[in-house]
């Protein structure tokens, strides 16, 4: 961005250079390390207000250097002029590093729809209540970006996830929304190796096939052969079509596990099968 270009930006939105500073020179409580929130000058407040800013205040962070960019909120605005104070994660992210000039400009992002995230660790498969977990940490990050790495944390143990994906934008408001949230193998995943399977009377996969003659009757007729009778691996492996694959989806009542006929159908079907039996003409042995 040259300067011509600066300058007329700043007439009709909040757009600005500061150097940037970790959060943790500051003995501040709103220097929260965890999300991705920052302290601005009061100034940057001031001239906020004046182009009627829309809340929540989000933000672009560009690296001017390497043109990578971000996006974070406001905690504060008690920064000394000139400066913002950002987590240490987020400059790592950004690429940038104590003193350095990002360029600031107000944005406005869609609600969050849907977030793909990738933990690091295998770790995370053994949190055992995920969704409340996510649901505190992401108190602390007002928007989400694709491409970058957050940090949440269970008592002292922090869990560290890739953000894959976002819907509808690749950034995104992540406040007061209910998202959908889907997740992807952890990158220290291995998948197991395949079982091999037995054949049903225990022998091995490798075993030849016993009679395999061909069947014929004393009397000349045609065989008649029975219908084959399907495996249990593959009764087992069977999937309906159309059925759609469920997601974790945060704030919405979980569905109930199963479906199929009602247990008075069942019975009302078993009933009528019932009638249908000893049809026939009834006799008796004295008559």
């Amino acid at each position: 961005m040259d300067f011509e270009e600066y300058l007329n930006l700043q007439s009709r939105t909040f757009v600005q250079y500061y150097r940037c500073l970790p959060l943790s020179l500051l003995k501040k409580e709103n220097a929260d390390e965890d999300g991705n929130r920052v302290i601005m000058p009061l100034s940057a407040l001031d001239r906020l207000e004046r182009l009627n800013a829309q809340y929540p205040m989000l933000f672009q962070i560009k690296n001017p250097s390497t043109e990578r960019v971000t996006h974070c909120g406001v905690s504060v605005f008690s920064a000394n002029e000139g400066f913002i104070h950002m987590p240490s994660w987020l400059m790592t992210h950004l690429g940038v590093v104590e003193n350095e000039i990002v360029l600031v400009r107000s944005t406005s992002l869609p609600t969050a729809t849907f977030i793909k995230l990738q933990p690091h660790t295998k770790d995370f498969l053994n949190v055992s209540y995920p969704r409340e977990l996510l649901e505190y940490n992401f108190r602390k990050f007002p928007c989400v970006t694709a491409g970058e790495t957050i940090a949440v944390t269970e008592g002292e143990r922090w869990y560290y996830l890739d953000v894959l994906e976002a819907q509808p934008a690749d950034a995104v408001c992540s406040l007061d929304t209910d998202c959908a949230v889907d997740f992807a193998p952890p990158l220290d995943y291995v998948e197991p190796p395949p079982r091999v399977v037995a054949s049903q009377q225990g022998g091995s996969v490798d075993e030849p096939a016993r009679f395999t003659g061909v069947a014929a009757r004393m009397d000349g007729k045609p065989v008649e052969q029975p219908p084959p009778t399907p495996s249990p691996a593959a009764a087992v492996n069977a999937v309906a079509p159309g059925v759609p694959k469920r997601k974790v989806r945060f704030g919405a009542p979980s569905s109930a596990a199963g479906s199929g006929v009602s247990k008075g159908k069942a019975e009302g079907a078993g009933g009528k099968e019932q009638e249908k039996r000893f049809t026939g003409t009834q006799y008796s042995l004295n008559s």
